[in-house]
C-alpha cells in the first residue's frame, strides 16, 4: 500500500491522539474543549478494551486495599456525574448513565466479615453505604437464591454502557470537526518541533503526540518499554432481565451489570493468554453457573452473547499517565478500571500537553501513575 499522508486538508493538528477507546477520545475532547487542534488516530483492534468491558464505575468496590487508588477514583466517578449528560447533549444519543449503585449480597458468614470491612472504608472516605433488608432485598432483585437475607448498597457506585459512550463520545468529536483517521500506528519518531506518527499507508507530524493503544501499546516502535501485558476477561450476557434494580451486582465469583432493554452482562475471567481472543465454553460455562448459583432464574436460560477483551495490566494496580519526552505522552495501563478513571485520565492530559499548571490539583498526574516508575528514562515534570 502507499504511504498516505493524512496531512490534508488543513494545517497539521497540534496533538494527535493514538488510540481511539474511551480514553483517547476523551483526551481528544479536553483538548478541543481547551482549543486545541486535536486529531485521532484509530484502528479499531478487535478485543480493545472499552467496547469489550462492563461499564463499572466502582470505586469502592475496585479499591478495597488502596485508600490513594480509592480517592482518585471517587474524583474520576465525581466527574461522570458530569460528563455523561455533556456526552448525551453533544452527541443526541443516550449512554444509558445509571446511578443506582453496586448491590453487594451477603452469601456467607465470611462474607459478612468482609463486606463489614467494605463499608467501613466507604464510610472513612466519605462514601455512602448501607445495609439492605430482606424485604428491600428481595423487592429491587427478586430472582437472588432464597437463604440470601442481606445485602450491602453501595449507592456511591455508577455505571455506563461503554459502548454506547465511546460511540457519543466520537460523535461529539466530529461535531466539533475533529478528524477521526482509521489506520494502525507502528511508529513514533521525534523531530526538533513535532512528532511523526506512521504505519502501513499513514504518516501524520503533530506538534504532540498522546499515545492510548491499550494493551498494543509496547507494539508502537519509538516508546520506551512499557511492561504493559494483554489481560484477557471472556463475558458473557442474557436477556429478559427486568428486576427493578438496575445497577450492578457484585459477589467474590463474578459481577452482573444491567443494560436498558433487559440485557444483563456477567463477568469476567483473567487470562493470561498473550492476545488469544478465542472463546471457549469452558469458561462461559463457568461464569453462568456461578450467576445462576446466586441468580438461580438464569440457570435455564442460554447466554445471547459471548465476547473477549484485552485488559492492558501494569506490573502494579495504577496506570501509566505522564510525559515520555517533550512532544511524547501516554495514557494506558489501566487494566479494569479504564472505564472508571476515563474522565480524570483526560482532564489529566492538556495541562500536560499545554505545559499548564492544573487548575484543580487531582490533575496534577500522582507519582504512582507517572511513566519514570518503570523506565530508565530521567524524570519529566507532570
Amino acid at each position: 500500500m502507499a504511504r498516505r499522508d493524512a496531512s490534508g486538508p488543513g494545517p497539521r493538528p497540534d496533538v494527535l491522539v493514538v488510540g481511539g477507546g474511551l480514553i483517547g477520545l476523551l483526551i481528544a475532547r479536553e483538548l478541543a474543549l481547551a482549543g486545541v487542534r486535536v486529531e485521532v488516530v484509530d484502528d479499531r483492534q478487535e478485543g480493545a478494551a472499552s467496547p469489550n468491558a462492563a461499564g463499572m464505575i466502582a470505586p469502592i468496590a475496585e479499591s478495597i486495599a488502596d485508600q490513594a487508588f480509592a480517592r482518585i477514583s471517587i474524583r474520576s466517578r465525581d466527574l461522570w456525574r458530569h460528563l455523561a449528560p455533556a456526552l448525551e447533549q453533544e452527541s443526541g444519543m443516550s449512554i444509558d448513565y445509571d446511578d443506582s449503585g453496586s448491590l453487594l449480597p451477603v452469601l456467607d458468614p465470611e462474607g459478612r466479615e468482609v463486606l463489614d470491612g467494605i463499608k467501613a472504608r466507604a464510610l472513612g472516605l466519605g462514601e455512602a453505604a448501607r445495609d439492605l433488608d430482606p424485604t428491600e432485598l428481595r423487592e429491587l432483585v427478586p430472582d437472588l437464591r432464597p437463604g440470601i437475607e442481606e445485602a450491602l448498597l453501595l449507592p456511591g457506585e455508577h455505571r455506563v454502557d461503554n459502548r454506547l459512550a465511546a460511540t457519543a463520545a466520537a460523535a461529539a468529536l466530529r461535531h466539533r470537526k475533529v478528524v477521526l483517521h482509521r489506520a494502525t500506528v507502528e511508529r513514533v519518531a521525534e523531530a526538533p518541533r513535532h512528532v511523526v506518527a506512521s504505519g502501513d499507508g499513514f504518516e501524520r507530524a503533530a506538534g504532540a503526540v498522546v499515545v492510548c493503544g491499550g494493551a498494543w501499546t509496547p507494539r508502537v516502535h519509538g516508546l520506551p518499554a512499557l511492561p504493559i501485558v494483554p489481560v484477557k476477561g471472556q463475558m458473557i450476557a442474557f436477556d429478559g432481565i427486568d428486576w427493578p434494580f438496575t445497577g450492578a451486582i457484585r459477589t467474590p465469583a463474578f459481577y452482573a451489570v444491567r443494560r436498558a432493554g433487559g440485557r444483563l452482562l456477567i463477568g469476567a475471567s483473567v487470562e493470561h493468554a498473550g492476545f488469544d481472543l478465542s472463546l471457549t465454553d469452558e469458561v462461559s460455562a463457568d461464569l453462568a453457573t456461578g450467576a445462576a448459583a446466586v441468580l438461580p432464574a438464569l440457570k435455564d436460560r442460554e447466554p445471547v452473547e459471548h465476547w473477549a477483551g484485552l485488559r492492558p495490566g501494569t506490573p502494579d494496580p495504577w496506570p501509566i499517565v505522564g510525559r515520555l519526552s517533550e512532544r511524547l505522552h501516554v495514557a494506558t495501563g489501566h487494566f479494569r478500571n479504564g472505564i472508571l478513571l476515563a474522565p480524570l485520565t483526560a482532564r489529566m492530559i492538556p495541562p500536560l500537553v499545554l505545559d499548564q499548571q492544573p487548575d484543580d490539583p487531582w490533575l496534577s498526574i500522582p507519582e504512582v501513575m507517572l511513566p519514570y516508575r518503570f523506565t530508565a528514562a530521567e524524570r519529566l515534570s507532570s
